[in-house]
């Protein structure tokens, strides 16, 4: 009998807890089934007294997981320590999920990610000529790609009279950093082009392509700053480009 009491007693607790799940649920889920901003884990079966101690230290602001200590500091700040033990009583009592796998977020120093800055002029894939006349890069030799890059860096270099622009995207670029890039320009599928087309003159290019072209060389050749970057030419080109519709 005592059993069956106790049995009913916890089933009305943990229900009565509903409303109170309910903020937590936007992020969560209904049954505690989501993975919070797609880095969490599910929370549906975690035990109640862990649920308690981290909406504790959240409250307390002694918890930062995931970098969420703040938005859950305001969330559990009016929770007293019952209102703590009833979210953990329904979070318990929740079926358990089979966990997701969490996306991994690219590191901030991973090939793709240091090669991102690259690919605005030189594609994806390495596959493209930047402003429409510098080699097509897939491919290359890491030891070749290290040395341009150290050249620019140290502004000895000013091929295609790149060089200020280039030395403004190596300025930030320590040699680890640049051996990265070189390894993965490496392992880029060469791009294949035929010897006939080799001979060619390079294709003629669009008369907004041109404008883009002259617009940037002039850009970084009056430019002071030897860390100027592509990104602050862009932003004003895009702003010349709008003044020139103004008129």
């Amino acid at each position: 009998m005592k059993f069956f009491l106790f049995l009913i007693l916890s089933t009305v607790y943990v229900l009565s807890a509903s409303p109170l799940y309910k903020k937590c649920s936007a992020c969560h889920g209904k049954k505690g089934e989501k993975a919070s901003l797609n880095l969490t884990g599910a929370i549906a079966g975690i035990k109640s007294r862990d649920i308690v101690d981290m909406l504790k230290e959240y409250k307390a602001g002694t918890l930062n997981k995931y970098g969420f200590g703040k938005m859950m500091k305001g969330q559990t700040s009016k929770l007293s320590l019952e209102d703590m033990k009833e979210i953990g009583a329904y979070i318990e009592a929740m079926p358990p999920v089979a966990q997701a796998k969490k996306i991994k977020k690219k590191k901030k120093n991973s090939a793709e990610t240091l090669y991102k800055k690259c690919s605005a002029c030189h594609g994806k894939k390495g596959e493209k000529r930047s402003l429409g006349v510098s080699k097509i890069i897939a491919g290359m030799k890491a030891e070749t790609i290290i040395k341009e890059l150290k050249e620019y860096k140290a502004g000895n270099k000013n091929l295609y009279g790149f060089g200020k622009m280039m030395r403004g995207q190596t300025a930030r670029l320590s040699d680890e950093k640049i051996k990265i890039i070189a390894k993965y320009i490496e392992s880029l599928p060469p791009v294949i082009v035929d010897k006939e087309e080799m001979r060619k003159p390079l294709r003629e290019i669009s008369q907004e392509e041109a404008d883009f072209n002259k617009f940037m060389n002039a850009y970084f050749r009056d430019s002071k700053d030897p860390n100027e970057t592509f990104e602050a030419a862009k932003k004003s080109y895009e702003q010349h480009l709008k003044n020139k519709g103004k008129k």
